[in-house]
């Protein structure tokens, strides 16, 4: 199993970066390339579209105050296997936060474990760097 973390600061308060980026279902006004969500709240997973029609499927493990642990049960396009990731704003202080963000995963056969994880890290800090410019900080 391959293990990466990206951690990224904010001058905002971790409650400003949960309202931006907490609703599970809700995904496309941070993720850059999601061109939509499909939520099924009963089977707690989230279909996301991307913009060049790969879709993937997300399952909700766990949630808590400023928390989403989950996983990919249909990873699409994306060279992994067996996913999980958790992601997490961490306070900082009155008006600072951290968003901590940790995955877990096998490469799929063929594909290098570095190449996969270059792969999900570069998305998740284009990720990080939209909520940057979204909360202007």
């Amino acid at each position: 199993m391959t293990t990466f973390s990206k951690k990224q600061h904010y001058a905002a308060p971790a409650s400003t970066v949960w309202d931006l980026i907490g609703d599970f279902y809700s995904v496309e006004a941070w993720m850059p390339g999601v061109a939509g969500t499909v939520p099924d709240t009963d089977r707690q997973t989230r279909t996301l579209t991307m913009h060049d029609g790969g879709r993937l499927v997300e399952r909700l493990l766990d949630e808590g105050k400023w928390f989403h642990h989950y996983r990919f049960d249909d990873p699409g396009p994306i060279p992994v296997a067996d996913f999980t990731a958790l992601i997490a704003v961490v306070e900082d202080g009155p008006d600072r936060s951290t968003i901590e963000w940790t995955a877990s995963f096998g490469p799929v056969p063929g594909v290098p474990a570095d190449e996969a994880a270059a792969a999900v890290g570069g998305f998740y800090q284009a990720c990080l760097d939209r909520i940057t410019a979204l909360l202007g900080t």
